[in-house]
This record gives C-alpha cells, sequence and structure tokens, in this order.
C-alpha cells in the first residue's frame, strides 16, 4: 500500500513537472505556482483594497453566525479568481460584488442578464475571454452577469430575486452544468434560510442594502484564511 502511495505521488509530481516545461515552452513564462493566498499578499503590498473571490457556499456551514447569506463578494475591488492555465485571474467587482462594469447598473434596459455558477462568472479565464465578455462583443448590446462560482440552482435562483426581480431585461441566460450543479443543490435545499426563496413569494435580505455588511463579511474571511496561512508557514520554521 505504502509503495502505490508514493508511486502515485511520484507520478504526479512527473506531470506536474511536465504541464510547468509545457507552459515555460509555449508562453516564455514560469507556471506560477503561489497559493491564492499567496497572491493576495504579494498584491496587497501594493493595494490594500484586494480581494479575493468568497464563494457563496462558505456559508452553508451550520456554524455560520452572520446575519445575513451573501450571494456574492466584496465590492469595488480587484479580485483574485484561481490559476488553471498557469496565471492567476482577476477581475474588478462592480457595486455588488459581481463581475460587471459597474456602469451596466445604471442602465434603463438591460438585453441580456447572465447567471450560473463558475463558467458564467468566468474563472480562471481574463477579460475578453470571459462568456459575457464575449456575449457582450458579438451581440454589441449590454449584460449584467450574476454568476458566481460554487453556486448550485437555488443560489442562483435567489440571486436573481436578490438583484434583479423579472423587470428591465429582455433575455435570460442560464448556465447550467450537470457535472455538480445537482450536488450542490441538495447542499443548498439544507439550508433553511435559503428554502424561503422557493417558499416564500415576498422573502428578500435585501442585498443590495447591505453591500457594507457582505463587504465586512468578506474580509473577515479573508483575514482569517491569512491567519491560518502565517500560522503554517511558523510552523514550517520552527519544524
Amino acid at each position: 500500500g505504502l509503495s502505490i502511495y508514493i508511486s502515485e505521488f511520484l507520478l504526479i509530481n512527473l506531470e506536474d513537472q511536465q504541464i510547468y516545461k509545457s507552459y515555460k515552452k509555449n508562453t516564455g513564462k514560469n507556471f506560477d505556482k503561489r497559493s491564492t493566498i499567496e497572491v493576495y499578499k504579494d498584491n496587497k503590498k501594493t493595494d490594500e483594497n484586494v480581494s479575493v473571490l468568497i464563494y457563496p457556499d462558505n456559508h452553508l456551514k451550520k456554524n455560520n453566525s452572520y446575519n445575513i447569506f451573501p450571494f456574492s463578494g466584496v465590492a469595488n475591488a480587484k479580485t483574485i479568481q484561481c490559476n488553471e492555465n498557469g496565471y492567476y485571474s482577476f477581475f474588478n467587482s462592480d457595486r455588488y460584488g459581481f463581475n460587471n462594469f459597474d456602469e451596466e447598473w445604471g442602465k434603463k434596459e438591460i438585453e441580456y442578464l447572465l447567471i450560473g455558477d463558475s463558467m458564467a462568472q468566468g474563472e480562471c479565464v481574463n477579460s475578453p475571454y470571459r462568456i459575457g465578455d464575449i456575449i457582450k462583443e458579438r451581440t454589441k448590446k449590454n449584460l449584467i452577469n450574476l454568476g458566481y462560482g460554487s453556486t448550485g440552482t437555488l443560489i442562483q435562483f435567489a440571486t436573481f430575486r436578490e438583484y434583479y426581480g423579472i423587470k428591465n431585461y429582455k433575455k435570460l441566460i442560464w448556465l447550467y452544468y450537470e457535472g455538480n450543479d445537482s450536488n450542490e443543490l441538495s447542499k443548498e435545499l439544507e439550508n433553511d434560510l435559503l428554502k424561503k426563496y422557493l417558499k416564500e413569494d415576498n422573502f428578500s435580505q435585501n442585498l443590495k442594502n447591505e453591500q457594507e455588511n457582505i463587504d465586512k463579511i468578506g474580509r473577515t474571511i479573508i483575514t482569517q484564511a491569512e491567519k491560518r496561512y502565517n500560522e503554517r508557514l511558523k510552523l514550517k520554521y520552527i519544524n
């Protein structure tokens, strides 16, 4: 059994090395091996307002002590996403913490309303290669993107209710991913607050007016993650 684990570790490490070499060969750049919190700490040196993507499923935990359930992250901040292609992607969040140009919210009518999980949000790629960017470029129409990673259909429905409702848009584009959306929905259906969006037609957390609170929650989660990272780093040097 130990031999199998050692062999698996060596194979994974060899595969990683091949990926790093291929990336270097194709781009001329080094594969970014930093963790998300390391990228955050490096960017914080020049931008105190930088943020990290806060997934809504963080708030599904039973010990969640916050008085609201946020569906987005920190507003008006350079937001670090993820690294699937050798580099970390970023976006500048809008007034509600979503991946939009903020001025889109001032339009009287929206042509497209986009909703879904990470694919809709455009994780791990930078503009102009996100699906929302592509739709806007090809149609020359405006668009509001309410997509957010690690969400199932219940949180997506609740996000739609909170931030847009049934007015002022022409076309709704909903991206459903069979790979994990049903599993995420099962977890969301265990949350009493989220179930209110199904049971009560007029239920709302009034999240549009809670952004200051949402920002504080997001910053608290990031600070806690940074503290855990620093503690692990300290133990590494002690050992």
